[in-house]
């Protein structure tokens, strides 16, 4: 499904009712808003693991603009201003109030840039394996990607994070030969891929050289979030380390924040640890 969003067409996707039977009365669910990585990526990464939320709320997947299924024009929207500008006009579109916003990753940029933009608008936030600021501790993820990959991975990782992905050739080689380290027992799927529908012009734009990727930074901004908010942090991941999410939970205002990690965890912690999957179910059903 697609829908007219400030100017372009969005793709989405749903499970699950909004409103059930409950004896005399329909019950209204939840809606929890599923923001994908990437950037390039679509939202397929999310499936079949999240489908198990469809019981407890209206889950909702998003393909970012110029992401995915969604149109890839124009290219000088490609801001995480305007990606957490377009969720917040989605859910306008589709009355959808007061969303859970789940964000893993590049999704977790686009989700402090909504609730930040937009802090009366969200219910309850969950932050995963993201951060508030471009590759803040960079020795830190170099040292960790040396330790799960070797002198070869290190040096690519330190050429990703302060130069960028500045040529197609040198993303690609990421993406084959660094992201496997990204998790410690989750293993690349090798159908994943073929299933997803990347943008690499969405890629080399935000993490290429001079890229938004590389500079932006929300973490004072993190102040004006007006909701419970959920961050999620694997000890493990060499991407977006766990000081990275140390940085998100003591940006938040304390009354509102839950910090949960996860010692063996990389990124994306529910890929490696079943248990994330319980914590956020916990969240979305508690009352505050």
């Amino acid at each position: 499904m697609r829908i007219e969003v400030n100017g372009v067409r969005i793709f989405f996707d749903v499970e699950g009712a909004k409103l059930v039977p409950d004896g005399p009365r329909m019950r209204e669910q939840p809606t929890l808003i599923l923001l994908h990585g990437g950037p390039g990526m679509d939202h397929s990464g999310y499936k079949p693991a999240f489908s198990r939320f469809a019981d407890i709320a209206q889950v909702v997947y998003i393909d970012h603009r110029g992401n995915g299924r969604s149109n890839r024009q124009p290219a000088e929207a490609w801001t995480l201003a305007q990606w957490g500008d377009d969720l917040f006009e989605f859910c306008r579109a589709l009355e959808i109030e007061k969303p859970i916003v789940l964000g893993n990753s590049f999704g977790g940029f686009v989700a402090i840039a909504y609730a930040t933009r937009h802090p009366e608008h969200p219910g309850k936030l969950i932050l995963s394996s993201t951060a508030a600021q471009g590759h803040a501790h960079v020795e830190r993820s170099i040292e960790l990607f040396d330790r799960a990959g070797g002198p070869e991975i290190a040096a690519m990782a330190r050429h990703a994070l302060t130069i960028g992905y500045d040529s197609p050739e040198f993303a690609l080689k990421w993406m084959t030969e660094a992201m496997p380290f990204y998790n410690t027992v989750a293993k690349p799927d090798p159908d994943a891929r073929a299933r997803s529908v990347m943008s690499g012009k969405v890629l080399m734009s935000f993490l290429g050289p001079g890229g938004e990727g590389l500079s932006f930074d929300m973490l004072a901004d993190l102040a004006k979030v007006r909701c419970p908010t959920l961050v999620l942090g694997g000890e493990a991941d060499p991407i977006t380390p766990i000081e990275s999410q140390e940085d998100i939970a003591r940006a938040l205002p304390p009354h509102l924040v839950r910090f949960e990690r996860f010692a063996s965890a990389g990124h994306g912690i529910f890929r490696d640890d079943p248990r994330g999957l319980d914590v956020i179910r916990e969240f979305v059903v508690s009352s505050g």
